[in-house]
């Protein structure tokens, strides 16, 4: 009977100590559940699942252009030059694109015609188009980021837009990023840009529900080709991008399996453009009194059955998937139900245990397992591939692998000490000082070893654990020293191989085998003391490779690198990108760089011996010294001092001019501002008055652009204007200034006419003819009273249609001059051509006319020319009287310049010609 009594009380204690462990764990889990990967894979299932239970359309409004097999097989070549996608940007500008966005890497640069040839399409594009910036590790072992950019020429004309695809840690992606910071300012991810939102801040989750294969996608050979209809593209975003599978830009998702990486991007701005902005909330709360609510349902109903106690719980999971289901269609809701579900099972335990003495169960069933477990263990260890041993306190090996004993030539019995390697003896011996210190704890350590004992050298890497072993008997002190260890040796040969493989491809150039641009300028940060880097170019590069054929400049670039080892051994040799060359080497004196630059061009003085034939070569040099810039910086240093020796006929070699790296940042910081100076009007107009010679009458005014900036004051618009036509602003300050400058016009005397510049690219790009007539249309002035001034360059390029368009203006009746005469080829046959009015003579000749006989034969033919083609004269920059009177006696009908006015305001210009006066009366 006692032993019975006490049987009935242990196994009373068991069940109330399962029950308390059980309830326990249901109130726990709402807190510490949701962090746990189980629960987290649980949840993204049961999402993916209601994505796939309710599918949506792609609204149509991002068409995706794949680099798929059919557009490689055409191009016949990887990585494409990048002409091909200067012709896929003129084909989809043509069609009417909205938006592009080329996730494609141009962080490299290519030969220097393939680049001008996108960098040309990128400006004719407008400034419609984004291209990729990443951000990514330094190295591999750093926390450190760093933003991989298209080259600098690419970004004038195009938009950065963030490409990252972030991963979750089970390697899926479910979320985008909406952007990050970019040189100082938040920019957007390619999905919101092309989702037309704001914000540039945090992460969403992409909407898995609509289906990738409602996206309207067409191969990027049949763009090229011209299958695809214009209507097909026309006001839609397009992203062009790989699809194929060699291309490896694959990525797995949800419901789909895999997706190539440009497909992503879509779905995540789709999921912007239909709103579908996902979102969770807190559920902690609402689990915790779901946990309540099990648990006294339970110990309140302990007559019920287990299966009516099924067959609810079975009901609450059906209307509880029911109901987050439609909560995630309909309102964009997620619901993870995997913490609801798991207290269910632990109620469902938990009222097993008010029946059964669970705690024995669960004893019982914990001795089979553990026994089941030590067979497969053994067994597991003897059929590893890797080395596995257990050793013991002692030091002794007490099981071990086929593979561990071929490896240590040492079998069971045997003691460790004497059969592994030194590296692994002393990691051994730390880690048991670890177990010493805090034996409750589990120890581990790694190490790889090099073994050249054997026929052939090996690489191993080494795992190492130490766990303490529970003993009830045993003493503290005692206790201290028992332990279990485990050694897992496994070869890493072949992936020693191929990582230092990897390593050289990635640091190297394949062509030269010098370092390539990221490992130079990665490797420069390390050097001391004073430093030059030299970025040597080859004269004619292009020129030699189309000559001779690619695979003798291919031989000339080989020759180059090999007289570069031989000259400077043991310093930084770098193939920077097509016949580009760096070399970094320690500075001796601040006079030295001129002895190195004749050291290098030295080199060269001699032809380079290709396929028999001796090909003479010509280099130019641009040199930066470490403390001019960033040491990762000074290749570019360096390349904008080889810039500005290529712009100098006759200049070998140029050093960096640190101010130069100022004025790029001031272009770069007055293109930002530009875009907001038109709407804040910061722009205004100045006006100088056109004088009739014969009379001093004035006939009219010229409108000049001036900027006001809000921090670096007025700004001159020989400095702003080149920048607006580089970034594509110049047709909309171009036509602000026209229609700024009729409306003033249109409140002067009806005598007065006013003359507006009209920029090469403004009359190219925009359409001049429309913005004329709205800008007469909405100031009310006649249009014989609107001069539009063009320059030679207008028409140059493409002499037939721009001779058309100027016909056209000119049938609108105003009038048409040409500038600047005399400055650029003065062309006899485009002037007999040209539908013309007036002939303006540059201030350069007017200001060297009395002084220069020959400046003055020059004006006087270009005068005699002009009265011969029926136009009328106006001489710029007049600055004395003698100017004109000489030009008076010469024929020229009107001029300007300082001797009749400054630039100013419309009133004051007026009242100094006493005609202010007049026009009040007038009013």
């Amino acid at each position: 009977m006692a032993k019975a009594a006490g049987d009935y009380v242990s196994g009373s204690i068991g069940t109330i100590t399962v029950r308390i462990l059980l309830i326990a764990a249901m109130l726990a889990l709402p807190l510490v559940g949701p962090s746990s990967d189980f629960i987290q894979g649980s949840n993204n299932s049961l999402f993916a699942k209601r994505f796939e239970w309710a599918p949506r359309k792609a609204s149509g409004n991002i068409v995706f252009v794949a680099i798929d097999k059919r557009s490689l097989d055409a191009v016949g070549t990887w990585p494409w030059p990048r002409s091909v996608y200067a012709s896929l940007l003129d084909k989809l500008i043509a069609s009417g694109a909205r938006d592009i966005f080329l996730d494609v890497d141009f962080s490299a640069f290519s030969s220097k015609q393939e680049d001008d040839r996108l960098a040309a399409a990128l400006e004719r594009a407008g400034g419609g188009v984004l291209l990729p910036v990443f951000r990514q590790q330094q190295t591999a072992s750093s926390s450190e980021t760093a933003v991989t950019r298209p080259i600098s020429r690419f970004l004038q004309n195009a938009w950065p837009a963030f490409a990252n695809v972030a991963m979750d840690t089970d390697g899926i992606v479910r979320r985008f990023d909406l952007g990050s910071q970019f040189d100082g300012n938040p920019t957007q991810s390619a999905a919101a840009a092309l989702g037309r939102i704001d914000r540039s801040d945090g992460s969403l989750p992409v909407d898995y529900s609509i289906r990738p294969d409602t996206v309207p996608t067409f191969s990027l050979s049949q763009v090229l080709d011209g299958t695809v209809p214009a209507e097909a593209i026309r006001d839609r975003s397009v992203v062009v991008g790989a699809s194929a599978a060699e291309l490896k830009d694959i990525f797995a998702v949800p419901v789909y399996g895999a997706i190539a990486g440009p497909l992503i991007h879509v779905l995540a701005a789709e999921t912007l453009l239909q709103n579908r902005f996902l979102r969770t909330f807190d559920q902690a709360p609402l689990e915790l009194l779901f946990a309540a609510i099990l648990i006294i349902a339970v110990v309140w109903r302990r007559s019920a059955g287990l299966i009516t106690i099924m067959a609810t719980g079975l009901i609450i999971v059906i209307v509880g998937e029911v109901g987050a289901f439609l909560l995630q269609w309909r309102y964009g809701l997620l619901i993870g139900t995997a913490v609801p579900w798991a207290m269910l099972m632990l109620a469902w335990m938990l009222a097993l245990n008010e029946r059964v003495d669970l705690g024995r169960m669960l004893v019982a069933i914990a001795n089979t397992e553990t026994r089941n477990t030590r067979r497969l263990m053994r067994r597991i260890i003897a059929d590893s591939s890797d080395g596995v041993v257990a050793f013991d306190s002692n030091l002794k090996i007490v099981e071990a692998s086929e593979s561990a004993k071929a490896v240590l030539r040492a079998g069971v019995g045997a003691s460790l000490l004497g059969a592994v390697h030194t590296a692994v003896i002393d990691i051994v011996g730390r880690l048991i000082s670890e177990h010493d210190a805090e034996p409750g704890k589990i120890h581990t350590g790694l190490v790889n070893f090099f073994d050249n004992s054997g026929s052939q050298a090996a690489h191993y890497e080494a795992s190492v654990t130490i766990a303490p072993v529970e003993r009830t008997n045993a003493q503290p002190s005692a206790a201290r020293r028992r332990f279990a260890g485990c050694l897992i040796i496994r070869d890493v040969s072949a992936r020693h191989e191929y990582e230092e493989r990897l390593k050289r491809l990635s640091e190297l150039d394949e062509l030269t085998g010098l370092l390539n641009r990221r490992e130079f300028a990665s490797r420069l940060t390390a050097l001391r003391g004073k430093v030059f880097v030299c970025v040597l170019d080859i004269d004619r590069f292009s020129s030699l490779c189309a000559t001779l054929g690619r695979d003798v400049g291919d031989e000339l670039l080989e020759a180059v690198a090999a007289r570069l080892q031989n000259a400077f051994a043991g310093d930084l040799l770098a193939r920077l990108d097509g016949g580009h060359f760096g070399v970094a080497t320690s500075a001796m004196d601040e006079g030295s760089i001129e002895g190195f630059a004749d050291s290098l061009l030295a080199l060269f003085e001699e032809p380079v011996p290709i396929r028999g034939a001796a090909v003479p070569i010509s280099v130019r040099l641009g040199i930066a010294r470490s403390g001019e810039a960033d040491p990762r910086a000074l290749p570019n240093a360096a390349e904008s001092a080889l810039d500005a020796a290529r712009a100098s006929p006759g200049l070998r070699w140029c050093s960096f001019d640190p101010s130069t790296a100022v004025r790029q940042a001031r272009s770069r910081r007055l293109e930002q501002d530009m875009r907001d100076a038109l709407q804040n009007r910061q722009f205004f107009l100045l006006f100088q008055p056109q004088i009739e010679l014969a009379d001093g009458r004035l006939v009219g005014a010229e409108a000049l652009i001036r900027w006001n900036h809000p921090e670096f004051g007025l700004i001159s618009p020989a400095e702003f204007i080149p920048i607006a036509e580089s970034s594509g602003l110049i047709c909309d300050i171009g036509r602000w200034t026209l229609f700024e400058a009729c409306t003033e016009a249109a409140a002067w005397p009806a005598e007065l006419s006013v003359a507006v510049n009209v920029s090469a690219l403004q009359f190219e790009r925009s359409d001049i003819e429309a913005d004329v007539r709205a800008a007469l249309s909405s100031s009310g002035l006649p249009s014989s009273r609107l001069c539009l001034e063009l320059t030679e360059s207008t028409f140059l390029d493409q002499g037939g249609p721009s001779i058309a368009k100027i016909g056209a203006l000119r049938e609108t009746g105003v009038v048409i001059a040409l500038d600047d005469f005399g400055t650029g080829y003065s062309s006899m046959s485009y002037l007999a051509d040209l539908p013309l009015d007036k002939l303006k003579i540059d201030q350069s000749f007017v200001r060297r006319m009395n002084g220069n006989p020959n400046a003055f034969e020059i004006v006087r033919a270009i005068i005699s020319l002009a009265h011969g083609l029926n136009l009328q004269v106006v001489a710029e920059g007049i600055e004395n009287e003698a100017e004109a009177e000489a030009l008076h006696r010469l024929g020229c009908e009107m001029g300007q310049g300082y001797l009749f006015g400054r630039p100013d305001d419309s009133a004051r210009m007026l009242s100094k010609w006493s005609v202010w006066k007049l026009l009040s009366a007038e009013a």
